[in-house]
């Protein structure tokens, strides 16, 4: 699919998903005002219908004419948009990307953060695990000095601090791995096709994870992590509507503190995360990852003295 034709798709889902339902000639008229002057021309009733068929078939989303609602068209998927699946998380990030592009009048007056590399190889990442087909990657590795060439099962995509992460699996071996997007030099789709795992579950794959650390549970249990967060700069009320990680609990409240707990594999990239809390924050337990973000703290110091 073009990239043209993919940011067209995601504007008509993202309106009738924000609108809650809209009518063709609403949603024509909306098309007009936002993109009349970037040469695109009208939505007519044929590509309209064109582009409904490609959302339902890349994005497994229903959508469709309800006549007793003012013949509007709305998203009738069990499965809604409200949910935590990766389907979801996407559509939501490419939606604000595609809205800030389109629209002109808000030039100059958004600031947000850019992704390495995402959208570039992200669509035609996206293509392939959509057709279910093998890709070619030359991939610079921070830890070799040459790129090496990888064929791979595209299985999903994550966003973990400002950087897009493929997870793939190898086609000979059936390992999985990471792959960060910005690594990567040249994306090719194969012409061979794959068979996703049956029992492969995503949320499964990554739960415990804090990132995209996975495949370390030799070397991590998942345990219950207690940290106390002290509120000398509003740092509790940061954490409560930005969580570090979606098992966060506030499992204790004071006008000075707060007790968040975790559910996690306490790995290296939690610990930075702990780390990047300064001296607002206290590992209460385990005792040994208490230990663990001491001893950190202690080679950070020596850095200084």
């Amino acid at each position: 699919m073009a990239k043209n034709q993919l940011k067209k798709c995601l504007w008509i889902l993202d309106t009738i998903y924000r609108t809650g339902g809209i009518s063709y000639k609403d949603l024509s008229a909306r098309w007009e005002m936002e993109h009349g002057k970037d040469g695109i021309g009208k939505l007519s009733n044929s590509s309209f219908r064109e582009y409904i068929h490609m959302i339902e078939d890349m994005f497994d989303i229903n959508i469709d004419c309800i006549s007793s609602n003012g013949y509007k068209y709305c998203i009738t998927s069990e499965h809604d948009l409200d949910g935590r699946n990766a389907r979801s998380r996407l559509l939501k990030a490419f939606a604000v990307n595609n809205i800030l592009s389109s629209n002109s009048v808000l030039e100059g007056r958004v600031i947000y953060e850019e992704i390495p590399s995402g959208e570039k190889h992200l669509l035609p990442i996206l293509d392939a695990m959509r057709m279910n087909r093998e890709i070619e990657v030359v991939y610079a590795s921070f830890n070799r000095q040459d790129p090496r060439t990888y064929r791979v099962e595209p299985y999903a995509v994550k966003v973990h601090h400002r950087r897009w992460y493929l997870l793939a699996r190898y086609s000979g071996s059936g390992d999985f791995r990471h792959l960060a997007l910005d690594r990567m030099k040249e994306v090719m789709m194969l012409d061979t096709t794959f068979t996703i795992d049956p029992g492969f579950d995503v949320d499964a794959y990554y739960d415990g994870a804090y990132g995209v650390l996975t495949g370390m549970e030799d070397e991590y249990d998942i345990e219950d992590v207690r940290i106390k967060v002290y509120n000398d700069f509003h740092r509790v009320e940061y954490l409560r509507t930005l969580p570090l990680h979606r098992s966060q609990k506030e499992v204790e409240t004071s006008s000075e503190y707060a007790v968040f707990a975790y559910r996690l594999r306490p790995t290296d990239d939690f610990l930075n995360a702990v780390l990047a809390l300064g001296g607002d924050a206290e590992v209460l337990d385990p005792t040994w990852f208490r230990e663990y973000v001491a001893e950190e703290l202690k080679r950070m110091l020596g850095r200084y003295y």
